[in-house]
């Protein structure tokens, strides 16, 4: 087994969009999910530079190399979760682990109090182990195919 790779976190850049969309679009199809579906989710995986100029959004790298990335969005009283994404060869490997404490972290800064996630259920089990509390479902259908997206919570506390 390899040692931990060392993980860099660091603010996102407008330029960086394309890459970022390209991660979010690799991470997605890891799933298994059918091309028409990636396809149908073409809106939501595209990150637009200007949502890098005013969302809070931060790129992990390994090696210089950018690896993953989350993004973060203020939705009502909660702060949203809109992205987190790794690339495939570097999941299970403490990226995703270092993104989400990156936006908890950016989260206290920001003074909100709870981080809230629309899930994957493929991704649910990794959100729970770090400590997200499932709170709900949200219902979505593809090809008329429905989906339930379960709702997490992960409680910003400054002392944590």
């Amino acid at each position: 087994m390899n040692p931990p790779a060392t993980v860099s976190i660091e603010s996102a850049t407008p330029d960086q969009a394309p890459l970022l969309t390209a991660i979010a679009h690799a991470s997605k199809r890891h799933w298994g999910y059918p091309e028409s579906w990636i396809k149908f989710w073409e809106t939501q995986l595209t990150v637009l530079s200007e949502s890098l100029a005013t969302r809070p959004t931060a790129v992990a790298r390994i090696g210089g190399r950018v690896v993953g990335f989350h993004q973060l969005q203020p939705l009502g009283r909660s702060l949203r979760l809109d992205h987190l994404w790794v690339l495939p060869q570097w999941m299970r490997q403490g990226v995703g682990t270092a993104l989400l404490r990156d936006a908890c972290h950016r989260g206290v800064s920001l003074g909100w109090r709870e981080l809230r996630i629309v899930s994957d259920p493929h991704a649910v089990g990794f959100y729970e182990r770090i400590g997200a509390v499932r709170v709900g479902v949200e219902r979505d259908s593809i090809e008329g195919q429905l989906r339930e997206l379960p709702v997490l919570l992960v409680p910003l506390d400054p002392a944590r």
